[in-house]
C-alpha cells in the first residue's frame, strides 16, 4: 500500500474507529509499533494476553536491541490477528494495580495507587465524583451556577451532568474555551502532550498534533462542550460582575453583563472556574502615551496584525514568549527580544510534530494503547518533587540544589550551547543564576536558534520608559521599533476578578483577602464565610509534582464540589462551609510544607517567580505537596472540617 493511500485510509475512519488490522499491511503496522512509547505497548500487549514474558522485559529506555525487537516482533504480530477498535473494561483493582506496575516497573504505596488509578482512564467518567446507592431526589429549583466555560468551567459541568444536577455556565466570552479563547497569538499550542492535555471521559479523541495548536484545543473544547450538553447549558456573552450570598434563603443571586443588558439568576450553588490566566497584565510602562507605534498584548490578538518589514519588540521570555519569537522572526525586519531574566527552556520530543498516521490507527486498534500511552505520559512527572526539594549533605559539598537538580542544569545548559551554536555571549546572558523547576518550565520551540538569526537580537535587562519611536533601556540604550508585543503574561493573583463575591454578614472575599497575605483557600476550593461556593484551580492549587495533566485536576476539584452537593442533597442541608479553625490550620501546613521547597529561596529566583506572592513572600500558585498527599486532600473529604445546615 503506497503511503499516500494509507494516509487517506486513516484520515477516512476519523470519527468511526478502523475495525480490522486486515485493512494495513505489515509494514504500515510495525511502524507504527516503532512510532510508539513502546511502555505503552508492552503493557497494552501483557493485558491482552497475559503473557509474563512480555511483563517482564524492561522499561523502553533499558531495552537491549535485541529486546526491543522482541517486543515490536510479538506486537506486530498480534495487532496483525486481533487488531481491534474495542475499548477494554476497566480491570479489576488488584489488577489494574499490577498493570501499573509492569508499565513502570516500579512498586507504589496504596495512596499513589489511590491517586493514579484513574490516569489510563477506564472508567467511563474517571475522577469524577458519583451516586452510590439511590440517588435522591433533587429539590424543584436546585441549581449550580459555574463561572467560565473553559477547561476548568467543562469539566464542572460534566460533574454536574454526572451526577444529574442542574446547572448554568456564564461565560463571558462568545465559545467555549477560557483562555484558549482569548489567545490566538502565532504558534500558540499547549506545552504539554496532547493526550494529557485532555478528558479522560473523552476517549480516543483525534488529535492532529503531539502537541495541540491552539485552533486544534478550541476545536477539542468546542467539541466536548457541544458532545456533552455543556454548550445548551451556557450562556455566552455573560460577564459575571457581582455574587451575593442570601443568608435568609441560602442562594446565590448573580448579577451579569449582556450584550442586551444587565440580568440576573439565583443560584444554590456556585462553582467558580475562571481559571489562573484569565486577567492579562497589560504592559504598563511610563510614556506609553507618547509612543507613535502598536502595543500589543498577546491575548489580545489583532487579527489584522501585519509585522512584515517591521521592527518589533518583544518583551517577555516565558511560555509565550518562546513560542511566537521564531514566527516573528520570519515575517518581521528585525526583532529585539528583550529579557528581563533568563528562562530555562527545555526540548520536549515531537514538539511541533503532527500526529502520524501510524499512531493514529495504533490508538483506534490496539485495545488499551491509548490508556497506556496516557498513562507513561505522566509517569515520568512521578518523581519531580524531590527535584524540587534542597539537600543539605548535596549542598555541603558544593552543589547548589541536590544531585538531580544539578544534572538537569547541566543538561539544560548543555542544551543551550548546542542550540546557540556555542555563542558564548549569548550563552552568558541565557543561563539563568536560579534552579532548573523552581519557575514555571518553558518548553523550545525554536527560541535558542532564532536568537542565533541576523534579523534577531537579545537585550538584556530592565526598559525604563517608551519614547515616541521605541523602547529606551535602563542602561541608556534605545531600540527603535514600529510595534512593542508584551508578552508579560496574566495577573495570576488577581483571583475570580473582576468580578466580586460578597459572602455572609456583607464580607467582600477579595477584601478579605487583601486585608491578610493575599487569595488563601481550604484545599485550594473554599473560604470561611462564603457557603455553597467552590472555586476550580483556586489558590495554591496547581500541582507542584505534577503526576497528571490539569484536565485530571479540574476533575479532581470539581468532584470535591459533587461530593459537598451530594451530602446537602442526601441529607436535605441548604448549606456547606468550611469552618474556620481546619481553614487555617490547612494554610499553616501548606506555608510549613512549602518553606521546604526551592521556590522560596535566592536559588528558586523568588525575586521574579509568579508561582510566588512577592508581598508576603509566600507560595501563591502552587501545592507544595507531593502529588498523592494533593490528590488525597483534594478527593476524600473530611467532614468534620465543613458545617451543613
Amino acid at each position: 500500500m503506497k503511503a499516500a493511500e494509507e494516509t487517506e485510509l486513516v484520515e477516512g475512519a476519523t470519527g468511526q474507529m478502523m475495525a480490522r488490522s486486515a485493512q494495513v499491511d505489515h509494514d504500515f503496522i510495525r511502524r507504527a509499533v516503532e512510532l510508539a512509547d513502546l511502555d505503552a505497548v508492552r503493557v497494552s500487549i501483557y493485558q491482552m494476553t497475559g503473557a509474563s514474558d512480555i511483563a517482564d522485559l524492561p522499561v523502553a529506555k533499558d531495552l537491549t536491541r535485541e529486546q526491543r525487537e522482541t517486543l515490536i516482533d510479538k506486537a506486530v504480530e498480534w495487532l496483525k490477528n486481533h487488531a481491534s477498535a474495542e475499548m477494554p473494561a476497566e480491570p479489576s483493582l488488584d489488577k489494574l494495580r499490577e498493570l501499573m506496575t509492569v508499565a513502570t516497573h516500579k512498586e507504589m504505596s496504596d495512596l499513589e495507587f489511590e491517586a493514579r488509578r484513574d490516569l489510563p482512564g477506564f472508567r467511563d467518567y474517571p475522577f469524577a465524583a458519583e451516586w452510590e446507592g439511590e440517588k435522591p431526589e433533587i429539590p424543584e429549583g436546585f441549581k449550580v451556577a459555574i463561572i467560565g466555560s473553559g477547561p476548568s468551567g467543562i469539566a464542572a459541568a460534566v460533574q454536574c451532568k454526572v451526577l444529574g444536577i442542574p446547572y448554568v455556565v456564564l461565560e463571558r466570552q462568545a465559545g467555549a474555551g477560557g483562555t484558549w479563547i482569548i489567545n490566538r497569538y502565532p504558534e500558540i499550542r499547549v506545552d504539554t502532550p496532547s493526550i494529557t492535555y485532555e478528558f479522560s471521559f473523552e476517549k480516543r479523541y483525534p488529535w492532529k498534533e503531539h502537541f495541540g495548536r491552539g485552533d486544534q484545543v478550541r476545536e477539542y473544547l468546542d467539541h466536548v462542550s457541544r458532545k456533552y450538553g455543556v454548550r445548551d447549558n451556557t450562556r455566552f456573552c455573560s460577564d459575571l460582575k457581582k455574587a451575593t450570598f442570601d443568608e435568609g434563603r441560602n442562594l446565590w443571586t448573580l448579577e451579569f453583563e449582556t450584550p442586551e443588558g444587565k440580568d440576573t439568576l439565583e443560584a444554590n450553588v456556585v462553582i467558580t472556574a475562571c481559571g489562573t490566566f484569565a486577567n492579562a497584565k497589560l504592559p504598563d510602562f511610563e510614556g506609553m502615551e507618547s509612543f507613535k507605534g502598536q502595543i500589543v498584548h498577546p491575548s489580545r490578538w489583532p487579527q489584522d496584525l501585519d509585522l512584515t518589514g517591521k521592527r518589533v519588540a518583544l518583551i517577555g521570555n516565558g511560555s509565550t514568549g518562546v513560542q511566537m519569537l521564531g514566527a516573528l522572526a520570519k515575517k518581521a525586519a528585525h526583532v529585539y527580544a528583550v529579557q528581563r531574566t533568563p528562562q530555562w527552556i527545555s526540548p520536549r520530543e515531537k514538539y511541533g510534530a503532527p500526529m502520524e498516521p501510524e499512531i493514529s490507527w495504533l490508538v483506534d486498534n490496539l485495545p488499551g494503547y491509548w490508556n497506556w500511552w496516557r498513562y507513561m505520559a505522566t509517569a515520568a512527572l512521578f518523581d519531580i518533587h524531590s527535584i524540587q526539594i534542597p539537600d543539605p549533605d548535596w549542598q555541603a559539598k558544593g552543589g547548589k540544589i541536590n544531585q538531580a537538580n544539578d544534572q538537569l542544569r547541566d543538561f539544560l545548559t548543555g542544551y543551550i550551547k548546542q542550540e546557540t551554536g556555542g555563542d558564548q555571549e549569548l550563552i552568558d546572558q541565557l543561563v539563568p543564576d536560579y534552579a532548573p523547576f523552581s519557575r514555571r518550565p518553558v518548553v523550545d520551540n525554536g527560541f535558542y536558534r532564532a536568537l542565533t538569526r541576523d534579523n534577531v537580537d537579545l537585550v538584556t535587562g530592565g526598559i525604563a520608559r517608551l519614547c515616541p519611536d521605541g523602547i529606551v533601556m535602563e542602561d541608556g540604550r534605545t531600540l527603535d521599533v514600529d510595534v512593542i508585543i508584551s508578552a508579560t503574561g496574566f495577573e495570576v493573583v488577581k483571583y475570580l476578578l473582576p468580578a466580586r463575591y460578597i459572602g455572609r454578614e456583607g464580607k467582600d472575599l477579595h477584601e478579605v483577602w487583601d486585608s491578610g497575605d493575599g487569595p488563601r483557600a481550604y484545599r485550594s476550593m473554599m473560604m470561611p464565610g462564603f457557603p455553597n461556593m467552590f472555586m476550580v484551580y483556586g489558590p495554591n492549587s496547581q500541582p507542584l509534582s505534577g503526576g497528571t495533566g490539569l484536565p485530571a485536576w479540574y476533575m479532581v476539584w470539581a468532584s470535591f464540589a459533587g461530593q459537598c452537593m451530594m451530602k446537602m442533597l442526601q441529607e436535605g442541608k441548604q448549606r456547606v462551609e468550611v469552618k474556620n479553625t481546619p481553614f487555617e490550620d490547612y494554610n499553616v501546613a501548606l506555608d510549613r510544607e512549602a518553606s521546604n521547597l526551592v521556590q522560596l529561596t535566592k536559588e528558586g529566583g523568588v525575586e521574579r517567580n509568579y508561582y510566588v506572592n512577592r508581598q508576603h513572600n509566600r507560595l501563591q500558585v502552587n501545592a507544595p505537596w507531593e502529588s498523592p498527599d494533593f490528590h488525597r486532600l483534594c478527593t476524600v473529604v473530611d467532614w468534620d472540617d465543613l458545617e451543613l445546615s
